[in-house]
């Protein structure tokens, strides 16, 4: 009966010390050691972004008025805003 208790003991620190060992590697599988970029921003800045692609401009309340240009609507007289 001795015996089978210490097959049991030792089948129990096998066991833990895998799993122990298995967490461990997906831990460290995590840290890479360099920062990685972040890839929900665009990596371009603002002013090039904008030189690329042309921006336009609208009216709140009239949406169906769009301008290359800031300025005012024609139909309200509200500050156009920036098309995103």
């Amino acid at each position: 009966m001795k015996l089978n208790q210490m097959k049991r003991t030792s089948l129990i620190k096998i066991t833990a010390l895998a799993a122990v060992t298995v967490i461990a590697s997906l831990a460290l599988a995590g840290c890479t050691g360099s920062p990685q970029k972040d890839t929900t921003e665009p990596s371009t800045t603002q002013s090039t972004q904008k030189s690329e692609h042309a921006v336009q401009y609208t009216c709140s309340m009239h949406p169906e008025i769009v301008q290359d240009k800031p300025g005012d609507c024609p139909k309200c007289g509200m500050k156009l805003v920036e098309k995103r």
